[in-house]
């Protein structure tokens, strides 16, 4: 933070196993989450969220793949590029739910300059996730 606030310029570096607690935390509180526990992969420019659906009595293990970008306007942006819920059908809400879980996480990460921040870019790679931005 010093950094950005001498240079105008702010890098954050996320792990797999930050955001895989994140996610945790956050599916805690929700009263009936999509996913239980959750595992987060970084690779090749895609986040993958492992964890298990359930289904009445049925559990299945479940994967979804998504590539995270920012659009034009600072703001995240989430596209599901493959979902596998074992034999379900892809819960309804989820596009829109997991878009809300990504951009909860940045501007909770951000905290209280959040409201001055600019993100201009979300690269991911080897287990990392790296998000950069630019204070107003």
């Amino acid at each position: 933070m010093a950094t950005g606030t001498a240079t105008g310029t702010i890098t954050l570096n996320i792990t797999e196993e930050q955001l895989t607690s994140y996610l945790a935390y956050y599916l805690q509180s929700q009263p009936n989450p999509l996913v239980t526990d959750p595992q987060v992969q970084l690779r090749n420019g895609q986040m993958t969220v492992f964890g298990k659906v359930q289904q009445g009595m049925f559990i299945a293990n479940a994967s979804i793949t998504m590539t995270v970008g920012v659009d034009a306007n600072g703001q995240p942006t989430v596209e599901i590029t493959q979902e596998d819920f074992g034999p379900y059908p892809a819960p309804q809400g989820l596009n829109s739910a997991i878009s809300a879980l990504v951009a909860e996480a940045f501007t909770g990460s951000l905290g209280p300059v959040a409201t001055g921040f600019r993100l201009e870019s979300i690269s991911i790679a080897e287990g990392v996730m790296t998000v950069t931005g630019r204070i107003k």
